[in-house]
C-alpha cells in the first residue's frame, strides 16, 4: 500500500470509462481480467473492486467513496489515493479514458 499523498484529499468528478478494445472478464468473485489490444491484465483485490465499479457514469469520487463505505476500516485517504494511482496507470496506457 502506498502513501496517501495531498492530491489524494482534492476532489475528483472525472468519470473513468474502458477504452474500445478493452473489456473485462470475470474469472472469479475475487479475480478478472482485463483484455486490451495488447494483452490482458490479471485483476485482484483492490484493482479488481475499483473495474469493477467503473461503468461510464460513477466519478472516481463516487467510486471512491463506495469502496470507503465497503471498508471502513481502511483509512479513507489511502483508498482514495490508491483509487487514483490506479486509474491513472491504467489511463496512461491508454486502456482507460475520462470524460
Amino acid at each position: 500500500m502506498s502513501e496517501p499523498t495531498a492530491n489524494s484529499r482534492i476532489p475528483d468528478t472525472r468519470i473513468p470509462r474502458l477504452a474500445v478494445g478493452c473489456r473485462v472478464r470475470t474469472v472469479s468473485r475475487d479475480e478478472a481480467m482485463l483484455l486490451v489490444p495488447e494483452g490482458a491484465l490479471r485483476l485482484k483485490g483492490a484493482a479488481n473492486e475499483i473495474i469493477g465499479l467503473i461503468d461510464g457514469q460513477l466519478s472516481i469520487n463516487a467510486i471512491t467513496a463506495l469502496l470507503q463505505q465497503k471498508h471502513p476500516a481502511t483509512d479513507s485517504a489511502q483508498i482514495a489515493a490508491e483509487v487514483r494511482q490506479f486509474l491513472d496507470k491504467l489511463h496512461a496506457r491508454s486502456v482507460l479514458l475520462y470524460k
